[in-house]
C-alpha cells in the first residue's frame, strides 16, 4: 500500500515556439497511472481527492493545470484553441513518458482525452474514464454563454454573471468552481477556449466516436442530470455508465468518495 503524498511538480513544453510551465500533482504508486484532465474553470485539485480514496491508494495519480489555470502558462497574446490542449496534452504524456495509463477528463478535459485517443493515443491508453465530457450542444453549459461575446464584454459583464449565478447554486461544485474561476483562472483563456468546446459539441460527431471506441471505458455523470438525451443512447449500445448521487456536474466536490469507488470498481475490473 502506497503511504506517499502527492508532490507538487512543473514540467516545461514546447509548444508554438513557446515554452509552457505546467504545473501537476504526481502520488505515486506501485499500480497504473491514472491521468485526470479538468474542466473549463477546474484545476488540478480537483482530483485531489483521489489521493484519499483508499480504493485507488495503490495507483499513481496524476493531475495537471491546462494553460490559463493555477501556476501553468498562458500567453495572451498567443490564442489557444481545444486542438491546442489537445496538443499540449500529447506533449505532457509524452514528456512523463506514461504509458498503458487509464485516463480520465471532466467536462472541457472530457473533451481534450477523447480527441487525444481519436489521434492515436488509445494505442497508449488501457481504458478511458469519461466524467460528463462534451458530447452535445446541451454539455455547453457554461460555453454556450461565452461564445456570443467579445472578450471585452465577457471579461467586464458576463463572466461576473456567471461566476454569481454559479455561486447561487445548491451543490458545493458550483460553488468551488465559482471561485476557481474567480481566482486562479486566465479569464482570456476561458473565453478562448469556449469557442472550439461548441464547435465540437455541436456537430454530435463526438458521441458516435466515443461510442465506437474499442479500449475499456466508463461513462460516469450526476445523477441531477438524469435527463442528459443521450443516456438513453448509451444504455441501447450497452455501455458502461454509472450515476453519482446526489451530485450535479461537478460529481468530484459534490460525492468524492462515491464518485471515486465507482471509477476503483472500474479500474480493478480490467
Amino acid at each position: 500500500m502506497s503511504n506517499k503524498t502527492p508532490q507538487i511538480r512543473t514540467t516545461e513544453l514546447l509548444y508554438k515556439d513557446k515554452v509552457y510551465s505546467i504545473e501537476y500533482f504526481i502520488r505515486e504508486g506501485k499500480k497504473e497511472t491514472i491521468l485526470f484532465a479538468h474542466g473549463l474553470g477546474g484545476s488540478k485539485e480537483n482530483y485531489w481527492e483521489a489521493c484519499k480514496t483508499s480504493a485507488l491508494t495503490e495507483h499513481t495519480i496524476i493531475s495537471f493545470d491546462h494553460p490559463g489555470t493555477g501556476n501553468s502558462t498562458y500567453y495572451n497574446d498567443c490564442t489557444l484553441d481545444i486542438d491546442d490542449l489537445t496538443a499540449i496534452l500529447t506533449l505532457f504524456i509524452e514528456k512523463l513518458k506514461l504509458s498503458n495509463f487509464i485516463l480520465a477528463g471532466t467536462s472541457m478535459g472530457g473533451l481534450t482525452t477523447l480527441l487525444y485517443l481519436l489521434k492515436g493515443g488509445s494505442k497508449n491508453v488501457k481504458a478511458y474514464i469519461n466524467i460528463e465530457g462534451n458530447f452535445m450542444p446541451e454539455d455547453c453549459m457554461f460555453t454556450s454563454k461565452v461564445v456570443p461575446h467579445d472578450y471585452e464584454t465577457f471579461s467586464t459583464v458576463v463572466i461576473h454573471d456567471m461566476i454569481k449565478a454559479m455561486k447561487e447554486k445548491g451543490n458545493p461544485g458550483y460553488h468551488i468552481i465559482a471561485n476557481n474561476v474567480q481566482l486562479n483562472t486566465n479569464i482570456k483563456s476561458y473565453h478562448n477556449y469556449s469557442f472550439q468546446t461548441v464547435e465540437y459539441s455541436q456537430s454530435g460527431q463526438l458521441l458516435h466516436d466515443y461510442t465506437a471506441l474499442e479500449i475499456p471505458k466508463l461513462f460516469i455523470y450526476g445523477d441531477e442530470n438524469h435527463h442528459l438525451s443521450y443516456i438513453p443512447h448509451f444504455k441501447k449500445h450497452n455501455l458502461n455508465i454509472k450515476a453519482i448521487s446526489k451530485s450535479n456536474h461537478f460529481m468530484y466536490y459534490d460525492n468524492p468518495k462515491e464518485m471515486y469507488d465507482v471509477i476503483a470498481d472500474f479500474v480493478q475490473s480490467l
